[in-house]
């Protein structure tokens, strides 16, 4: 472990988004809400953590002017535990308002329950397997988890697909992987879809051939992919010439991986909690502004930063303060979230945004909306998650 402080760097912003409050006037100085934004920015996780600040990034630019002003220091986590750790201790020594991260639900879960002792909320924008009691009482889920992902994905490509049967296959040694495949194995269940064969391969592996082939020899109509990174691409391209349909879970969610993949992803079906596609003004908004600042496309990890943010200055607003104890409180009232990932609703005493999910299916490493139930409703979270 480093010995210096942690190293914290202001996000340099230029480009005006959305306005994620309303604006200031004479007789209120505005709220002052300060964001640690812990992302992968380097790292296995990179693909995920460098959309994730970047939206975050435009989302506080956007509340200039505005009755809460977030201001972002960036904190790169290097996709490891160790690091986390490391940078989350030093925002809680800053004393942020919230920490927004980190990127990985591994991560997330060694890092933070070191915020949740020092009362610091945390904000989950890209944890779809962390378990939200594990993370501590200051975790507040922002993504849809997987536990809402998946089971939309299956649900899509049983009624859909006519898929009964399938296989299973995942990656061992990572926690978002292994925490994928057992909401895998429990939507399956759910959907009546019985598992012909369920293997895995260790993180970093060359085994993905040996892997696809023992998951196609009992010929199931649909091939489960709980992987992320390198090992999802590895799995992909392993999986080229197999017939079955494919559904990916949240570790598919971004060009980089899909980019990677080739060809190989045409026809995953991969649910999300935003996509670029969507027509609504917040994100159309949204879409017009990351183009203009990053000459790309934004993905959900893009989207699911900038409704952290909005999330943070909501809370702030309803708290009316910008230090963690008002955060906190502000998380406690707070209802309903106009975002633009749409309106993030919390109950009373759950700790996780509600909003509908959105199937997607691979075309030539573009992730559009499928047709025919492109969203579902709200569902229940199971206990635990």
């Amino acid at each position: 472990m480093p010995r210096t402080a942690p190293r914290i760097v202001p996000i340099v912003l230029s480009m005006t988004a959305l306005a994620l409050a309303g604006p200031a006037t004479a007789s209120h100085h505005p709220i002052e809400a300060v964001g640690g934004s812990l992302a992968s920015i380097s790292g296995s996780a990179s693909a995920y953590g460098v959309s994730q600040a970047r939206g975050a990034s435009l989302a506080a630019r956007a509340t200039r002017g505005t009755s809460v002003r977030v201001r972002l220091h960036l904190a790169d986590d290097q996709s490891a535990n160790q690091m986390g750790i490391y940078q989350m201790t030093g925002f809680v020594g800053a004393r942020v308002s919230a920490v927004l991260g980190p990127t990985l639900s591994g991560v997330a879960g060694a890092a933070d329950p070191i915020a949740g002792a020092a009362r610091i909320p945390v904000l989950g924008v890209t944890n779809t397997t962390l378990d939200a009691a594990a993370a501590g009482p200051t975790f507040w889920r922002v993504t849809l988890s997987e536990e809402r992902l998946i089971p939309t994905s299956v649900e899509y490509a049983k009624d859909t697909r006519g898929v009964a049967t399938a296989s299973l296959v995942s990656v061992t040694g990572d926690a978002y992987s292994e925490g994928a495949a057992q909401v895998f194995r429990e939507a399956a269940a759910d959907e009546g879809i019985r598992l012909l064969a369920d293997v895995s391969m260790p993180t970093g592996s060359g085994g993905a051939a040996d892997v696809i082939a023992q998951a196609v020899a009992p010929g199931p109509q649909a091939i489960f992919f709980a992987a992320r990174s390198a090992d999802a691409v590895r799995l992909a391209v392993a999986a080229a010439g197999a017939p079955q349909t494919k559904v990916g879970g949240n570790g598919f969610n971004t060009p980089d991986v899909l980019g990677a993949a080739g060809t190989t992803t045409n026809g995953f079906i991969v649910s999300a909690s935003w996509n670029p596609n969507k027509r609504d003004a917040a994100s159309r908004a949204f879409v017009r502004a990351y183009r203009a600042a990053y000459r790309s496309t934004p993905d959900a990890f893009a989207a699911q930063g900038y409704g952290g943010v909005q999330l943070l200055a909501a809370a702030a607003a309803m708290g009316h303060g910008g230090a963690p104890d008002r955060v906190l409180a502000g998380l406690r009232r707070v209802r309903a979230v106009p975002s633009v990932l749409g309106t993030m609703r919390f109950r009373s005493g759950v700790r996780e945004a509600v909003y509908p999910a959105t199937v997607q299916v691979v075309r030539n490493g573009r992730l559009l909306l499928a047709p025919s139930g492109a969203a579902t409703a709200e569902r229940p979270v199971r206990s635990g998650r």
